[in-house]
């Protein structure tokens, strides 16, 4: 009897930790984190909360999943992870939900440090912003949004913007250089208030 009754306790504790959603609580764990730009700590936090979590399909993941991405694009800036590494972690993530981080819009498509441009390219919807660190020194992600719907930019008025999408392409840097790291592609973007998650 006690063989079956520790064999079902792990049996059900196998089954929470694969069956785990990310929370509100879980993701703003990983804030202070971001903004004291410790990218390590930012990186295996994130990590963690994205092991056994692969069935979640809340914009909590979607969220922690960039800021994995993100500080780990923080990581190579400091040398604390190397291009290799990098590129083998990343890889899962084509082909996942993602949600960026929010940003004002901006009107000047020469400057897209940390706000987000909305334009049209080749008839097609687009966004694109640039992910830096605080100072601006190293940019970690270009980001590029394809829509499949027009995105009228005055629903927004003065807040902040949130997009996401799907992860259709992640490439590293082929100098290996860390002016800059990473560029995303997004597909199925959508754009949203910060708000509103």
């Amino acid at each position: 009897m006690k063989k079956i009754l520790l064999t079902l306790t792990l049996l059900i504790g196998l089954t929470t930790v694969h069956g785990q959603n990310i929370t509100y609580d879980d993701f703003k764990s990983l804030i202070p984190s971001l903004q004291s730009e410790k990218w390590k700590s930012a990186f295996e936090m994130s990590k963690k909360l994205l092991t056994g979590a692969e069935k979640d399909t809340s914009d909590f993941k979607a969220i922690v999943l960039y800021v994995n991405i993100y500080s780990a694009a923080g990581m190579v800036s400091q040398n604390q992870m190397t291009y290799k590494e990098l590129k083998l972690h990343i890889g899962q993530f084509k082909g996942q939900k993602i949600i960026m981080s929010a940003h004002p819009i901006g009107k000047n498509e020469n400057n897209t440090l940390n706000q987000t441009i909305f334009s049209t390219e080749d008839g097609k919807n687009t966004a694109f912003t640039t992910s830096t660190n605080a100072e601006g020194t190293h940019i970690f992600c270009f980001e590029k949004f394809n829509f499949n719907n027009k995105v009228d930019v005055s629903n927004f008025g003065g807040s902040m913007v949130r997009c996401g999408g799907i992860v259709e392409k992640i490439e590293t840097n082929p100098n290996e250089s860390n002016i800059w790291i990473l560029r995303l592609s997004i597909k199925d973007a959508f754009a949203r208030k910060a708000n509103q998650l």
